[in-house]
């Protein structure tokens, strides 16, 4: 089979694709479609050692979407499943991925494979901020900045179905998409000074990795929370500090995938690529503008 890996840190220039033996896991999945997220780049950047380590060589993608190859009780051969490889190891960005039971779900039938692809990481951290970091309830007022990428759909259908005022900040291109998701309020941040706005909010968000907490904090309510989704390690530490700044590190469980399975949730996708793209779909991610998930299809 063939796999994505990497044997030094660098830019997309270190990927390479490889011949490589059949995984031999308790459960072999053959991949369909797998998503692209920041994390990718931030590991084999050379951004995450603390997390990921310095033994190469190393392996890409999270999360993905296949029909299982080789099956055991609970999940058959020829399921259609979605899930996770090991956030910080990788290994989805192959024809074929080892997982265990726990780390994946039945696909729901009314998504295609590279829509569940796209729910695990980006669907998952959406789920952690609303329900666990932010705990939206009905009436509260919350701010997305970033709203158009990979977790800002997701968030803003997941606090409209709390109850949330949701406002959006996002680039002209995703304006008219945030307004179909429900989002009340939207905001052009190439016109808008974001952080001197009058409202203030019980949950701002920063997606985009524009807005540090020095800058939101004018904009919080007496209680309100700020979250990093893109945290260092510097940020982590800090958010020991106060407990109106948190930091975002994903923790997927088998009920949090179950849960996304059955959520409903509209999944954007702006752009897909042939999985042998991956040099190009990476850098063009990278580069930013795309409206939703980005998906390599195999």
């Amino acid at each position: 089979m063939r796999k994505i890996i990497y044997k030094q840190f660098g830019g997309t220039e270190v990927l390479e694709m490889v011949e490589a033996a059949m995984p031999a896991g308790e459960i072999i999945v053959k991949v369909k479609a797998v998503s692209v997220n920041p994390l990718d780049w931030k590991l084999w950047q050379g951004e995450m050692t603390m997390m990921g380590g310095k033994k190469f060589p190393k392996e890409l993608g999270i999360d993905f979407a296949g029909v299982v190859f080789k099956g055991n009780a609970q999940y058959k051969e020829g399921d259609a499943v979605f899930g996770l490889a090991t956030i910080f190891k990788g290994g989805a960005m192959a024809e074929f991925v080892d997982v265990n039971a726990a780390d994946i779900a039945l696909k729901p039938e009314g998504l295609s494979f590279e829509e569940a692809a796209c729910l695990p990481v980006a669907g998952g951290a959406a789920w952690q901020i609303v329900e666990e970091i932010g705990k939206v309830k009905a009436g509260m007022e919350v701010l997305v900045n970033g709203a158009a990428g990979g977790i800002g759909p997701f968030l803003v259908q997941m606090a409209k179905r709390k109850g949330a005022m949701v406002t959006a900040v996002v680039g002209a291109v995703g304006m008219e998409m945030v307004r179909e998701l429900g989002s009340d309020v939207v905001l052009d941040y190439r016109s808008s000074d974001v952080e001197k706005i009058a409202s203030r909010f019980d949950l701002v968000v920063d997606l985009a990795g524009k807005m540090r907490f020095a800058g939101a904090r004018g904009m919080l309510k007496a209680k309100g929370v700020y979250v990093n989704t893109s945290p260092g390690v510097l940020d982590i530490l800090g958010s020991f500090v106060s407990g109106r700044y948190k930091v975002l590190l994903l923790k997927p469980t088998a009920e949090k995938l179950k849960a996304l399975a059955k959520s409903g949730l509209k999944v954007v996708i702006g752009k897909r690529y042939a999985w042998e793209d991956f040099r190009k779909g990476y850098e063009e991610v990278k580069r930013g503008g795309i409206v939703g998930k980005a998906v390599f299809v195999l």
